[in-house]
């Protein structure tokens, strides 16, 4: 039956306004009509009259030929009009209600229609949602009727077990069951109780017959779930549930378990301990080795909690907090070693790894582990590194290198020395061809075969050796092993290179004493011609001087004008000569005494000391030095002064802090005549910090890289050619600054932007 509301009948445009129209016609036909009847009254009424007159009755106008008598005979028609017009309005306002009503009507009855559709198409798509889901699930749905008997059953029954839907619709579920025990049937008796009362049920698991159409031939296992079905009266009409078939779930769980008392023989037979614990320390799985360290059983042991079968103490919280910390960061743990003790009180060496797993059955991250007693293992391990321990302390206590190697070449044992020359530790260096890792002893294989050959020591003294770009020098010893069936060799390789340097250095020194000896009997010597040279300028300014009596009269003698000899000289720039001379005659003594000054040897002292003459007298001595090869001039370079005007006096020792600045001078101006430094420039600046007076000796050089800054203050580390340097005037000048005034020389470089030597002294004990 078709419940859906019929459409009321729409009227086209055209027939409502049609319709509309009608009472329109009819009124306005009317009106005409009782017009005409009224105006031929009037003109009966009024007769031929066409002005108008007062005739003192009344007013009188266009209608003032018509009297009162003619009004009475028209009052009918003028009350017909007033009703006619009280009929029209009526029915316009009638015929406006009457469309707003069918109007109003009809949107209610279009808005029940949409929301009819919607209802419909809202229980066809539930209809179809409900079919789709009902296919696509796992489980099938099954309904019976008051007599408990199947009437319905979904298509996923005979997907999911085999058995043909006709051989159960109208038949009761527990004939279909197989009760072949006495609990099988104990189970269907109180199931049947449960239906009549009409309770619902949940997971209720019965095994099928094999006679009811089983496509295998074979018993099926279901598992179900129901509740009752009552009508708007509440009289029952039977259940609707769901079904599932286990059958392949208990088959699997039944594999399981003997998967299980497999894996439990299994690992039982390990002589290592396997265990599995939860997050409170609850034993979950554990074989017979475990069981056997705690001196339990292992069924003991599962149903204990850790706590208790273990000695309390910090080892039994260390081991919950490893236990805590891979089941709460998922990431497994390996112990290398850890101590455990038994129930017998010995403490055993463990090796151990703990992984996270889940366990179903907690619903929580549980851990696993495997512990291996290495007790035995570690102990003679730790005897043999004893052993190994005591004699590396022996070799590595000597300060030559010493290389054990076989008859062939190949490295057995490397003291600590010999590790550090090769940046490779002994263990990683066995086994190794000695000449990968010494490469310049490459040539000292042969010395080996001959040492092992003929039984005696072979020596090879300073051998000379390029140590990332430092040359050095060494002396080889090859000493053969003969002892206890044992061949090979150990070579002994001593630096020697300290040795060498400071021979050299003697001789420097020897050469430098006796150049300055030299210098010093040549500064005397030089001031004698000197004194005569600036004696001489003084007299011929005297003697030509009109000023003096003496002068006038010798002039006078001779016939000679002083005051036209003077403007002779002047014309002729001969005294400005004589001045020049003097100039450089008093440069030359000055620099003569700074010389002497420097090259006499005195005892400490410390005083108050003007950084600007200080600074001002080094830089005469710098400029005064004279390059034997030529390499420099220190005339050329640009000096630029930055002092500060409120720092002026600084405690310190002028001799050693002018020889400290007088090496950073020369050192920079060397730099730069070597890198080719256009424009070479050095910059002394001074100034102040809060407990320091600060020096800085700024070049605009080549600079240094950051390996040649961490060595540049070591003793004999040199950066220039042999012979140009000893690698010693930035050491002996760190140590006068750092260790004789308690103060700081650092520096700071880039290659390619020059260098900056900064000397911070202490000012303590300065005066201003």
């Amino acid at each position: 039956m078709d419940i859906r509301p019929r459409h009321p009948a729409r009227l086209t445009p055209a027939a409502s306004l049609s319709s509309r129209r009608v009472p329109y016609r009819i009124l306005a036909r009317c009106l005409c009509l009782l017009l005409t009847l009224l105006a031929a009254s009037w003109a009966s009424a009024a007769g031929d009259a066409d002005t108008c007159v007062d005739t003192g009755n009344g007013p009188v106008g266009w209608f003032g030929s018509i009297d009162m008598g003619s009004w009475t005979t028209l009052l009918p028609y003028l009350w017909l009009l007033v009703l006619l017009a009280g009929i029209a309005v009526a029915a316009l306002l009638w015929s406006w209600l009457l469309r707003r009503q069918v109007a109003q009507r009809t949107r209610q009855l279009q808005q029940e229609l949409s929301e009819r559709r919607q209802v419909e198409a809202a229980l066809r798509e539930s209809e179809t949602r409900f079919r789709d889901v009902t296919e696509a699930a796992s489980d099938w749905i099954w309904e019976m009727d008051a007599n408990l008997r199947f009437t319905y059953l979904s298509e996923r029954f005979y997907a999911l077990t085999g058995i043909a839907p006709q051989s159960v619709l109208n038949r009761a579920r527990w004939e279909l069951a197989q009760q072949d025990s006495a609990a099988e049937r104990e189970k269907w008796r109180q199931h049947r109780a449960l239906l009549e009362r009409r309770h619902p049920f949940r997971d209720f698991i019965y095994r099928t017959g094999s006679g009811i159409g089983i496509r295998s031939g074979d018993s099926r296992y279901l598992k179900i779930s129901g509740k009752p079905v009552f009508d708007h009266e509440g009289r029952f009409c039977g259940y609707r549930g769901t079904g599932t078939d286990i059958t392949e779930q208990l088959r699997a769980e039944a594999a399981l378990h003997e998967s299980e008392l497999r894996l439990r023989r299994i690992i039982d037979l390990v002589p290592h301990m396997i265990f599995a614990k939860d997050r409170r320390g609850h034993f979950l799985l554990a074989n017979r080795a475990v069981a056997a360290a705690y001196g339990l059983s292992v069924e003991e042991l599962v149903s204990q909690p850790h706590a208790v079968v273990h000695h309390p103490g910090e080892e039994l919280a260390r081991m919950l907090a490893d236990d805590r910390e891979v089941i709460e960061s998922g990431d497994s743990k390996y112990i290398a070693e850890e101590s455990f003790t038994d129930h017998t009180g010995q403490v055993r060496t463990l090796q151990t790894i703990k992984i996270p797993f889940n366990e179903p059955s907690l619903d929580e991250t549980a851990v696993l582990g495997v512990a291996i007693d290495i007790t035995e293992q570690k102990n003679a391990k730790e005897e043999v590194a004893r052993m190994r321990h005591y004699l590396k302390n022996i070799i590595d206590s000597m300060p030559s290198m010493l290389i054990g190697v076989d008859p062939w070449g190949y490295i057995t044992v490397l003291n600590q020395p010999a590790e550090q020359a090769s940046g490779v530790s002994w263990e990683a260096a066995q086994g190794r061809f000695f000449g990968d890792l010494f490469p310049q002893l490459d040539s000292q294989f042969e010395q080996i075969r001959q040492a092992i050959r003929l039984g005696r020591s072979i020596k090879t003294p300073r051998m000379t050796l390029d140590s990332q770009g430092e040359l050095r020098y060494a002396d080889v010893m090859v000493y053969p092993l003969v002892a206890d069936g044992a061949s090979g060799a150990v070579i002994r390789v001593d630096d020697v290179t300290a040795r060498v340097r400071i021979e050299s250095m003697m001789v420097q020194t020897e050469k430098m004493l006796s150049v300055g000896g030299l210098a010093a009997g040549m500064a005397h010597e030089i001031n004698n011609p000197l004194g005569a040279i600036l004696q001489g300028c003084q007299n011929i300014r005297r003697r030509i001087d009109p000023g003096m009596p003496q002068n006038r009269a010798v002039a006078a003698a001779i016939g000679l004008d002083l005051e036209q000899l003077n403007r002779y000289l002047e014309q002729r720039r001969i005294l400005h000569f004589l001045e020049g001379v003097r100039e450089a005659g008093t440069r030359a003594a000055k620099i003569v005494a700074d010389m002497l000054s420097f090259s006499r040897r005195s005892e400490s002292h410390f005083g108050p000391v003007d950084l600007e003459d200080m600074l001002e007298t080094v830089l005469r001595l710098a400029a005064s030095d004279y390059d034997l090869k030529k390499k420099y001039d220190f005339k050329r370079i640009i000096i630029e002064r930055q002092y500060d005007a409120g720092l002026r006096r600084v405690n310190c020792d002028k001799t050693e802090m002018e020889q400290v600045i007088l090496n950073l001078l020369k050192n920079a101006a060397q730099a730069m005549a070597d890198d080719g430094t256009p424009s070479p420039t050095i910059t002394l600046r001074t100034g102040r910090e809060p407990d320091y007076a600060l020096i800085e000796v700024i070049d605009n050089g080549p600079g240094m890289d950051e390996k040649t800054i961490k060595r540049i203050f070591e003793p004999f580390f040199t950066t220039k050619d042999v012979g140009i340097g000893t690698g010693l005037g930035l050491s002996v000048s760190y140590f006068i600054v750092t260790e004789q005034h308690n103060g700081r020389l650092s520096v700071q470089s880039k290659p390619g932007h020059g260098a900056c030597f900064s000397i911070r002294l202490p000012l303590r004990r300065r005066m201003l």
